[in-house]
Protein backbone atom coordinates (compact mmCIF):
# COMPACT_ATOMS: atom_id res chain seq x y z
CA UNK A 1 0.00 0.00 0.00
CA UNK A 2 2.19 3.06 0.93
CA UNK A 3 1.70 6.64 -0.24
CA UNK A 4 0.42 5.32 -3.57
CA UNK A 5 -2.73 4.25 -1.75
CA UNK A 6 -3.54 7.96 -1.47
CA UNK A 7 -1.70 9.68 -4.32
CA UNK A 8 -0.74 9.03 -7.93
CA UNK A 9 2.69 7.71 -8.89
CA UNK A 10 4.01 11.04 -10.17
CA UNK A 11 3.02 12.92 -7.00
CA UNK A 12 4.51 10.20 -4.76
CA UNK A 13 7.80 10.21 -6.68
CA UNK A 14 7.98 13.98 -6.36
CA UNK A 15 7.18 13.89 -2.64
CA UNK A 16 10.06 11.52 -1.92
CA UNK A 17 12.56 14.12 -3.15
CA UNK A 18 10.73 17.44 -2.61
CA UNK A 19 8.53 17.40 0.47
CA UNK A 20 5.39 19.54 0.02
CA UNK A 21 5.25 23.08 1.36
CA UNK A 22 1.98 24.15 -0.32
CA UNK A 23 -1.52 22.68 0.09
CA UNK A 24 -2.89 20.77 -2.91
CA UNK A 25 -5.93 18.63 -3.71
CA UNK A 26 -5.65 15.35 -5.63
CA UNK A 27 -8.07 12.64 -6.70
CA UNK A 28 -7.62 9.28 -5.03
CA UNK A 29 -5.95 6.95 -7.58
CA UNK A 30 -8.51 4.88 -9.51
CA UNK A 31 -6.76 1.65 -8.50
CA UNK A 32 -6.40 2.58 -4.81
CA UNK A 33 -7.29 -0.18 -2.38
CA UNK A 34 -8.32 2.33 0.28
CA UNK A 35 -12.09 2.39 -0.49
CA UNK A 36 -12.15 -1.37 -0.02
CA UNK A 37 -10.29 -1.08 3.27
CA UNK A 38 -12.25 1.64 5.02
CA UNK A 39 -15.60 3.30 4.33
CA UNK A 40 -18.32 5.15 6.28
CA UNK A 41 -20.13 1.88 7.07
CA UNK A 42 -17.03 0.37 8.69
CA UNK A 43 -16.36 3.37 10.91
CA UNK A 44 -20.03 3.88 11.80
CA UNK A 45 -20.23 0.24 12.86
CA UNK A 46 -17.54 0.84 15.48
CA UNK A 47 -19.62 3.67 16.94
CA UNK A 48 -23.03 2.00 16.55
CA UNK A 49 -21.87 -1.14 18.35
CA UNK A 50 -19.68 0.59 20.93
CA UNK A 51 -16.76 -1.54 19.75
CA UNK A 52 -14.36 1.38 19.29
CA UNK A 53 -11.95 1.86 22.22
CA UNK A 54 -13.44 4.56 24.44
CA UNK A 55 -10.08 6.17 25.19
CA UNK A 56 -9.56 6.79 21.47
CA UNK A 57 -12.82 8.71 21.00
CA UNK A 58 -13.26 12.46 21.44
CA UNK A 59 -16.61 14.18 20.97
CA UNK A 60 -16.27 17.88 20.31
CA UNK A 61 -18.15 20.93 19.03
CA UNK A 62 -16.82 24.41 18.34
CA UNK A 63 -13.55 23.51 19.99
CA UNK A 64 -15.08 22.30 23.26
CA UNK A 65 -14.72 18.59 24.02
CA UNK A 66 -17.14 16.63 26.19
CA UNK A 67 -15.96 14.78 29.27
CA UNK A 68 -15.64 11.06 28.42
CA UNK A 69 -18.36 10.24 30.96
CA UNK A 70 -20.83 11.97 28.63
CA UNK A 71 -20.46 9.20 26.03
CA UNK A 72 -19.26 6.17 27.98
CA UNK A 73 -20.81 3.74 30.47
CA UNK A 74 -18.66 1.69 32.83
CA UNK A 75 -15.60 2.86 30.92
CA UNK A 76 -16.84 1.59 27.57
CA UNK A 77 -18.19 3.50 24.60
CA UNK A 78 -21.96 3.89 24.85
CA UNK A 79 -23.44 3.84 21.34
CA UNK A 80 -26.73 5.44 22.40
CA UNK A 81 -24.94 8.38 24.02
CA UNK A 82 -22.70 8.78 20.98
CA UNK A 83 -25.77 8.89 18.71
CA UNK A 84 -27.36 11.52 20.94
CA UNK A 85 -24.38 13.86 20.68
CA UNK A 86 -24.07 13.33 16.94
CA UNK A 87 -27.72 14.34 16.57
CA UNK A 88 -26.89 17.54 18.47
CA UNK A 89 -24.18 18.56 16.00
CA UNK A 90 -21.10 17.19 17.72
CA UNK A 91 -18.11 15.90 15.78
CA UNK A 92 -16.77 12.45 16.64
CA UNK A 93 -13.00 12.14 16.44
CA UNK A 94 -11.66 8.59 16.16
CA UNK A 95 -8.02 8.78 17.21
CA UNK A 96 -5.15 6.58 16.02
CA UNK A 97 -7.45 4.18 14.18
CA UNK A 98 -4.41 2.32 12.92
CA UNK A 99 -3.84 1.05 16.46
CA UNK A 100 -7.16 -0.81 16.56
CA UNK A 101 -8.14 -1.38 12.92
CA UNK A 102 -5.53 -3.70 11.32
CA UNK A 103 -6.06 -2.70 7.64
CA UNK A 104 -5.13 0.90 8.44
CA UNK A 105 -2.23 -0.34 10.54
CA UNK A 106 -0.94 -2.03 7.39
CA UNK A 107 -1.32 1.24 5.44
CA UNK A 108 0.71 3.16 8.02
CA UNK A 109 3.37 0.46 8.17
CA UNK A 110 3.77 0.60 4.38
CA UNK A 111 4.08 4.41 4.44
CA UNK A 112 6.74 4.15 7.14
CA UNK A 113 8.65 1.52 5.19
CA UNK A 114 8.57 3.67 2.06
CA UNK A 115 9.39 7.05 3.60
CA UNK A 116 11.06 6.38 6.95
CA UNK A 117 8.34 8.59 8.45
CA UNK A 118 6.01 7.33 11.13
CA UNK A 119 2.28 7.55 10.45
CA UNK A 120 -1.04 7.37 12.25
CA UNK A 121 -4.65 7.86 11.17
CA UNK A 122 -7.40 9.90 12.81
CA UNK A 123 -11.00 10.03 11.58
CA UNK A 124 -13.53 12.85 11.86
CA UNK A 125 -17.30 12.53 11.49
CA UNK A 126 -18.92 15.98 11.42
CA UNK A 127 -22.67 16.63 11.02
CA UNK A 128 -23.86 19.10 8.37
CA UNK A 129 -23.53 22.78 9.24
CA UNK A 130 -21.06 22.26 12.10
CA UNK A 131 -17.44 22.42 13.11
CA UNK A 132 -15.52 20.36 15.59
CA UNK A 133 -12.10 21.91 16.08
CA UNK A 134 -11.09 25.54 16.40
CA UNK A 135 -8.65 27.02 13.86
CA UNK A 136 -5.15 25.64 14.45
CA UNK A 137 -2.05 24.38 12.72
CA UNK A 138 -0.47 20.95 13.04
CA UNK A 139 3.12 19.99 13.78
CA UNK A 140 3.26 17.47 10.92
CA UNK A 141 2.02 17.07 7.38
CA UNK A 142 -1.46 15.62 6.93
CA UNK A 143 -2.92 13.63 4.03
CA UNK A 144 -6.66 14.19 4.34
CA UNK A 145 -8.87 11.69 2.53
CA UNK A 146 -12.55 12.60 2.20
CA UNK A 147 -14.72 9.47 2.42
CA UNK A 148 -18.19 11.00 2.41
CA UNK A 149 -19.90 14.39 2.27
CA UNK A 150 -18.10 17.68 1.75
CA UNK A 151 -15.94 19.77 4.04
CA UNK A 152 -14.73 23.34 3.63
CA UNK A 153 -11.12 24.03 4.56
CA UNK A 154 -10.16 27.61 5.31
CA UNK A 155 -6.36 27.90 5.15
CA UNK A 156 -3.79 30.47 6.29
CA UNK A 157 -0.15 30.63 5.21
CA UNK A 158 2.34 29.65 7.93
CA UNK A 159 3.19 32.40 10.39
CA UNK A 160 5.77 30.38 12.33
CA UNK A 161 8.74 28.58 10.84
CA UNK A 162 8.91 24.80 11.05
CA UNK A 163 6.64 24.03 14.04
CA UNK A 164 7.64 20.68 15.55
CA UNK A 165 6.31 18.59 18.43
CA UNK A 166 5.48 21.05 21.23
CA UNK A 167 7.68 23.81 19.78
CA UNK A 168 5.62 26.65 18.22
CA UNK A 169 2.34 24.79 18.70
CA UNK A 170 -0.81 26.77 17.88
CA UNK A 171 -2.47 26.06 21.23
CA UNK A 172 0.32 27.62 23.30
CA UNK A 173 1.29 31.26 23.75
CA UNK A 174 2.42 33.32 21.94
CA UNK A 175 1.20 31.25 18.99
CA UNK A 176 -2.39 31.21 20.27
CA UNK A 177 -2.44 35.01 19.99
CA UNK A 178 -1.48 34.69 16.33
CA UNK A 179 -4.37 32.27 15.79
CA UNK A 180 -6.84 34.83 17.09
CA UNK A 181 -5.46 37.60 14.85
CA UNK A 182 -5.38 35.41 11.74
CA UNK A 183 -8.90 34.14 12.30
CA UNK A 184 -10.19 37.70 12.57
CA UNK A 185 -8.43 38.68 9.33
CA UNK A 186 -9.91 35.80 7.31
CA UNK A 187 -8.28 32.91 5.39
CA UNK A 188 -5.76 33.09 2.56
CA UNK A 189 -7.44 30.18 0.78
CA UNK A 190 -10.72 28.32 0.96
CA UNK A 191 -11.07 24.81 -0.47
CA UNK A 192 -13.95 22.35 -0.53
CA UNK A 193 -13.01 18.69 -0.28
CA UNK A 194 -15.42 16.14 -1.74
CA UNK A 195 -15.66 12.33 -1.72
CA UNK A 196 -12.61 10.61 -3.19
CA UNK A 197 -10.36 13.65 -2.90
CA UNK A 198 -7.13 13.98 -0.92
CA UNK A 199 -5.81 17.23 0.54
CA UNK A 200 -2.07 17.45 1.15
CA UNK A 201 -1.73 19.88 4.06
CA UNK A 202 1.85 20.77 5.07
CA UNK A 203 2.65 21.45 8.70
CA UNK A 204 2.33 25.02 9.87
CA UNK A 205 -0.63 25.87 7.61
CA UNK A 206 -3.40 27.04 9.92
CA UNK A 207 -6.73 25.49 8.99
CA UNK A 208 -10.37 25.73 9.97
CA UNK A 209 -12.34 22.75 8.61
CA UNK A 210 -16.13 22.90 8.86
CA UNK A 211 -19.38 21.80 7.20
CA UNK A 212 -21.16 25.17 7.25
CA UNK A 213 -23.20 25.49 4.08
CA UNK A 214 -23.21 21.73 3.46
CA UNK A 215 -26.28 19.57 3.83
CA UNK A 216 -24.76 16.16 4.50
CA UNK A 217 -22.53 14.62 7.15
CA UNK A 218 -18.80 14.72 6.42
CA UNK A 219 -16.37 11.90 7.12
CA UNK A 220 -12.66 12.16 6.49
CA UNK A 221 -9.46 10.42 7.53
CA UNK A 222 -6.26 12.31 8.28
CA UNK A 223 -3.06 10.34 7.73
CA UNK A 224 -0.60 12.20 9.94
CA UNK A 225 2.94 11.76 8.61
CA UNK A 226 5.62 12.25 11.25
CA UNK A 227 8.47 13.81 9.30
CA UNK A 228 12.09 13.18 10.26
CA UNK A 229 14.27 16.15 11.11
CA UNK A 230 17.84 16.84 12.11
CA UNK A 231 16.54 17.15 15.66
CA UNK A 232 15.42 13.50 15.53
CA UNK A 233 18.89 12.44 14.36
CA UNK A 234 20.45 14.51 17.12
CA UNK A 235 18.26 12.81 19.72
CA UNK A 236 19.20 9.38 18.45
CA UNK A 237 22.92 10.23 18.39
CA UNK A 238 22.73 11.51 21.95
CA UNK A 239 20.98 8.34 23.04
CA UNK A 240 23.69 6.27 21.38
CA UNK A 241 26.31 8.15 23.42
CA UNK A 242 25.30 5.97 26.37
CA UNK A 243 28.16 3.81 25.06
CA UNK A 244 30.58 6.44 26.36
CA UNK A 245 31.86 5.43 29.81
CA UNK A 246 32.83 9.00 30.85
CA UNK A 247 29.32 10.21 30.07
CA UNK A 248 27.86 7.46 32.27
CA UNK A 249 29.86 8.48 35.34
CA UNK A 250 27.84 9.78 38.30
CA UNK A 251 27.99 13.49 39.04
CA UNK A 252 28.26 14.10 42.82
CA UNK A 253 25.38 16.14 44.29
CA UNK A 254 27.72 18.98 45.26
CA UNK A 255 28.54 19.46 41.57
CA UNK A 256 24.83 19.60 40.69
CA UNK A 257 23.38 21.98 43.26
CA UNK A 258 26.12 24.62 43.06
CA UNK A 259 25.23 26.83 40.04
CA UNK A 260 28.81 27.81 39.22
CA UNK A 261 30.21 24.32 39.54
CA UNK A 262 27.26 22.83 37.67
CA UNK A 263 27.86 25.20 34.74
CA UNK A 264 31.37 23.78 34.51
CA UNK A 265 29.92 20.26 34.70
CA UNK A 266 27.58 21.04 31.79
CA UNK A 267 30.55 22.29 29.79
CA UNK A 268 32.47 19.10 30.52
CA UNK A 269 29.51 16.94 29.47
CA UNK A 270 29.16 18.91 26.23
CA UNK A 271 32.85 18.42 25.46
CA UNK A 272 32.65 14.70 26.22
CA UNK A 273 29.63 14.37 23.95
CA UNK A 274 31.34 16.25 21.12
CA UNK A 275 34.43 14.08 21.53
CA UNK A 276 32.32 10.90 21.40
CA UNK A 277 30.43 12.12 18.33
CA UNK A 278 33.68 13.01 16.55
CA UNK A 279 34.94 9.45 16.98
CA UNK A 280 31.64 7.64 16.36
CA UNK A 281 31.18 5.34 13.36
CA UNK A 282 28.60 7.40 11.49
CA UNK A 283 28.01 4.74 8.84
CA UNK A 284 27.11 2.15 11.48
CA UNK A 285 24.95 4.69 13.29
CA UNK A 286 23.21 5.58 10.02
CA UNK A 287 22.37 1.91 9.47
CA UNK A 288 20.80 1.69 12.93
CA UNK A 289 18.92 4.96 12.47
CA UNK A 290 17.50 3.87 9.11
CA UNK A 291 16.21 0.66 10.68
CA UNK A 292 14.60 2.68 13.48
CA UNK A 293 13.08 5.13 11.00
CA UNK A 294 11.38 2.32 9.11
CA UNK A 295 10.27 0.17 12.03
CA UNK A 296 9.93 2.01 15.35
CA UNK A 297 6.31 1.96 16.58
CA UNK A 298 4.26 4.87 17.94
CA UNK A 299 6.48 7.48 16.36
CA UNK A 300 6.40 10.72 18.37
CA UNK A 301 2.78 10.56 19.51
CA UNK A 302 3.42 13.07 22.26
Amino acid sequence: MSLRTLLDDSTCTSMLTTWPTQPAIYDLPADSRLPGIVNPEVLSAYLDTGAAPADQIIIIKDGAALHPRAYTSAGRLDSAKVAKWRSRGYTVQLRTINRWYPPLHDCCTAIQQETGYGCFVTGFITPAGQRGLNPHWDQNLGLIYQLAGHKTWQLWKPVVEQPHRHHLASNTRPSSDLVDRLTAAGPDQELVLGPGQVLVLPRGWMHHPHTHGHTEESLHLTFVVRERTGFWIGEKLTQAAIASTPLRRVIPPARVVDPTVFADQVNQARNLLLDWLARADTQALATDLLDAARTEPDVDYA
